[in-house]
């Protein structure tokens, strides 16, 4: 593997096969972002996204905690965020990434970490992982994502205890609400996530795109927009080269040769 803009802080290694692993290394402070760490993940993304060669993302931490979200001694003298970057907590919560990215939950996730957690497309966790919005404890809120992906993807009672409360659930909760897809033990959760993502690199890249816009569009439109903007989005697809090399791949009974165009 090779380094991809990595820090001190943030380990980053790209795989010839086109999987980025980052992971968040501040263990002595259970994984909290500063506002450097922060930073540094924000032009990992960024870099990522641009980038052909980048074809799927695992986000990990070192050690036992995934992300105990902010550091909260690094706050500015007047009390305010030094984290939030362009696209959101450690330059994940507030993108929408055109590629799989996926949480290997190596331990606890709390405030931003937990939101982190959420704002990724699947989660694989480690069994004793604990997982909270725990925000309203220390007077602030989950801005960002916390309180806006809870409140669409779980029923509203669940919700509203886990945000009100503030309190922290098992790995297996979170996994019956539909927070996370895997719960393993902790020597496997890496390699669930690399057999997740080994799965997606299978897949066309812009048919991975479009399934996430489309998926992320589906439920602020009616039934019949979210339609047509699929329909849309497929006659755009069959048009293109690997929309042409799936199917004769298939034909052919041979592997596809993706270009991502």
């Amino acid at each position: 593997m090779a380094d991809y803009y990595g820090t001190e802080t943030v380990v980053s290694e790209l795989r010839e096969d086109g999987l980025l692993i980052m992971r968040i290394n501040r263990p002595d402070v259970a994984n909290a972002l500063n506002g450097v760490t922060s930073k540094a993940m924000e032009n990992i993304m960024n870099n990522a996204e641009l980038d052909p060669a980048v074809r799927a993302i695992i986000v990990t931490g070192t050690g036992k905690v995934f992300c105990a979200g902010e550091d909260l001694s690094e706050l500015s003298e007047g009390g305010e965020c030094q984290t939030v970057t362009e696209h959101g907590f450690g330059g994940l919560t507030a993108r929408l990434c055109s590629k799989p990215v996926i949480c290997a939950c190596n331990g606890s996730a709390a405030g931003g970490g937990m939101e982190i957690a959420l704002s990724c497309d699947m989660v694989v966790a480690n069994e004793n992982a604990k997982f909270g919005c725990t925000e309203v404890g220390l007077g602030i809120i989950a801005s960002t994502g916390g309180l806006v992906r809870l409140a669409r993807d779980i029923n509203r009672k669940d919700c509203m205890e886990l945000l009100l409360t503030g309190k922290k659930i098992k790995a297996p909760e979170a996994k019956a609400l539909g927070l996370i897809n895997y719960v393993v033990p902790a020597e496997e959760v890496m390699d669930k996530a690399i057999e997740l993502a080994e799965e997606c690199l299978k897949n066309a890249p812009l048919a991975l795109k479009w399934t996430k816009y489309i998926v992320h569009a589906a439920d602020q439109m009616s039934e019949e927009d979210a339609m047509r903007y699929s329909d849309a989005a497929y006659r755009f697809l069959e048009k293109t080269a690997d929309g042409i090399e799936g199917p004769a791949a298939f034909v052919e009974k041979r592997t596809p040769n993706w270009q991502g165009k």
